[in-house]
């Protein structure tokens, strides 16, 4: 046994040194696109010329080129967009696939319950899913700071055109001081601009980078507005104004169904409080359940039964306002 995990472990290591010397040989190959790309810059239509051009990471590697005829490429390309990591899809299932073989040796190594199959089965799915988690929670975590500080940064822009700037300019100004995320996003959007795009390409690109009804909203009363005219400061205060009153009324939600998030997470965390007890005051109870086939199919029962309770238990409190 320890003989065939020290293989493993070689032609892991083997395999991951050859990888590393694949993606060092197209990294030179991507430089030399870019310089060749940036060269072609001056040639380019200004509608097609954006700040694609000043990311290398879009530029496709040997995997992206494999990959790229799966629909779920794009999609995982703009979740790791609205992360705000500077990963390519390639990457992500790449790290997640070292993840993965690590995980499996790891868990053929402890032998999860007597039997290495079922820890390698364990500890790699866990492994292949855990950077993607990650990247989710990054996403979630700055699409909810962004809407946070959008009415303030509705109130900026509307404060900076009442002073005479005008609206590109303070895009620019917000862009400029405000904190991320909601600064980088602003900010993109004044290079999309500076680089040519016109004003309805680049607040498209916002509202695909931030995935809120806010900014659809936000987007939609400045295209209105360039077409028909009309005092954008003020339907941007008000703007803001609807949006606090809905952070209010959301906060009012959440302490309704306070009651509701603290019995589901009892609930969720009661079995393994059990479990571990019962490990530590009679673990032959569980050593010999784990060891029976029935025993063994009721503990995978009770794991999806947990699983699924969770969700349930999430939907039902999770109230969309």
């Amino acid at each position: 046994m320890a003989l065939a995990f020290a293989l493993f472990i070689a032609v892991f290591l083997i395999v991951m040194v050859c990888v590393g010397l694949g993606f060092s040989y197209f990294k030179l190959k991507q430089k030399q696109q870019i310089r060749s790309m940036l060269n072609k810059a001056e040639e380019t239509p200004a509608e097609q010329r954006s700040s694609q051009l000043l990311r290398p990471a879009e530029i496709e590697d040997v995997l992206a080129k494999m990959l790229r005829r799966f629909e779920f490429m794009a999609r995982l390309n703009v979740i790791l967009e609205q992360s705000g990591k500077n990963w390519t899809a390639s990457k992500l299932i790449s790290i997640s696939f070292v993840a993965c073989l690590l995980g499996a040796g790891l868990g053929w190594k402890l032998r999860l319950m007597g039997y290495p199959e079922l820890g390698a089965c364990a500890l790699g799915a866990l492994g292949a899913v855990g950077p993607l988690f990650l990247v989710l929670r990054k996403r979630r975590k700055n699409i909810a700071e962004f809407e946070e500080q959008f009415p303030e940064a509705l109130d900026f822009l509307s404060r900076s055109m009442r002073a005479g700037h005008g609206f590109t300019i303070a895009l620019e100004m917000l862009g400029t001081d405000s904190p991320d995320p909601l600064g980088s996003a602003f900010r993109r959007v004044s290079n999309e601009l500076q680089l040519g795009s016109s004003l309805e390409v680049a607040l498209s690109k916002l509202v695909n980078l931030v995935p809120l009804i806010d900014v659809r909203f936000f987007v939609s009363s400045v295209l209105l507005q360039q077409e028909t005219g009309g005092n954008l400061g003020e339907i941007l205060t008000k703007l803001s104004h609807v949006i606090r009153e809905r952070f209010r009324l959301k906060g009012q939600v959440k302490a309704a169904s306070a009651h509701g998030r603290i019995t589901g997470t009892v609930l969720v965390l009661m079995p393994l409080g059990v479990t571990g007890f019962m490990m530590m005051a009679t673990p032959q109870y569980l050593t010999e359940l784990a060891a029976d086939k029935t025993g063994r199919m009721m503990i995978y029962g009770a794991i999806i039964g947990q699983i699924i309770g969770y969700f349930c238990i999430k939907k039902i409190v999770n109230i969309k306002v």
